[in-house]
């Protein structure tokens, strides 16, 4: 089985659960996310590993799915989720998650400016080691472009070719979790 798109699921869950907890928060001072079409560069550490850009189409309602779905990948694979809002648009979270027999340590700070730019830097650590690899570090770099596109419905995730994945690939969050489609795989 291959680990690695859960892998990468289960840490941008944790990004957006963070996000969303400070909506949630008596007095969150982070801003919401504009509607609209939203570019998101993700980096990491990895030299084998290529930065990948993503368009996606957001609206209120996928946000708050979007929510759903990251509050439930951490409580169904997180035994530790703790998130300090610092103020001032800025929070860090630290996770402790399962992935199989594979221990998860993630730590992560998202800043926000404004409601139409954040980032993102998140470090894992996996023990036993993953794929061979110890630590991971990622960048999420997001910012608000236009109105989504005329050929893009909420929902809509197009992540652009990469040298690793040399096609465009389009799908839709929406339609991934009508009716609970899109769920966090069961831990052995």
């Amino acid at each position: 089985m291959n680990l690695i798109p859960n892998l990468n699921r289960i840490i941008v869950s944790v990004a957006v659960c963070t996000w969303c907890a400070w909506q949630c928060a008596d007095g969150a001072d982070l801003p919401k996310r504009k509607v609209g079409q939203w570019q998101i560069t993700i980096t990491s550490d990895n030299p084998k590993v290529s930065p990948r850009t993503e368009d996606v189409c957001l609206d209120e309602a996928t946000d708050a799915l979007l929510y759903k779905f990251a509050l439930g990948a951490s409580q169904e694979l997180c035994s530790k989720y703790d998130w300090k809002n610092l103020g001032g648009g800025q929070a860090n979270v630290d996770a402790t998650c399962n992935l199989g027999a594979t221990q998860m340590t993630i730590r992560g700070a998202i800043t926000f400016t404004g409601n139409t730019d954040y980032r993102e830097e998140i470090k894992t650590h996996f023990e036993p080691p993953l794929h061979g690899r110890s630590d991971v570090a990622s960048v999420h770099e997001a910012k608000w472009t236009a109105a989504c596109a005329a050929d893009m419905k909420p929902g809509d995730i197009v992540s652009r070719p990469t040298p690793m994945m040399p096609v465009s690939v389009r799908m839709n969050l929406n339609e991934m979790m009508k009716d609970g489609g899109a769920r966090v795989p069961p831990q052995p």
